[in-house]
């Protein structure tokens, strides 16, 4: 009878390991939806500091090339004179129609404002004048 005590302490029995794998199915259907969330959020802040940096870099060719660009969703793929086209997006954004941002030869800033939108996000990038600074802010989740 000391034999069989010792060889049913070895192991799990299949209670214990069917309540381990409920434990288990129950903590990912609460952690799962919400690294969901996070990992979509922070998709779109990657996109949308990437947007970010396309802006910076178009003032600065602007200022280098020494040629004025008003912004907008018909000139963004017009080439400026190194060749490229003024803007161009990441996949899946887009202007907000009547939208517009002018972008100085002298490499000066003026304040301004445009937004993009997504099939998820609206972001306003924001300029600062003093500082020529492209900040962004999420505006409101697009409705389906």
């Amino acid at each position: 009878m000391h034999r069989f005590a010792n060889r049913a302490s070895e192991g799990f029995t299949l209670i214990e390991m069917m309540a381990v794998l409920v434990l288990f199915g129950l903590l990912t259907a609460v952690v799962l939806p919400s690294f969901e969330r996070w990992f979509s959020n922070t998709e779109d802040r990657v996109s949308a500091s990437e947007l970010a940096v396309r802006l910076q870099k178009l003032h600065a060719r602007a200022a280098l090339l020494g040629q004025a660009v008003e912004l907008t969703a018909t000139t963004a793929t017009e080439n400026l004179a190194d060749g490229k086209p003024a803007l161009d997006l990441p996949p899946g954004w887009a202007f907000v129609e009547g939208q517009s941002l002018g972008i100085r030869a002298s490499g000066l800033c003026q304040a301004g404002s445009i937004q993009f939108v997504s099939a998820a996000q609206t972001l306003a990038f924001d300029r600062q004048a003093e500082t020529c600074e492209i900040s962004f802010r999420f505006i409101a989740p697009v409705s389906p």
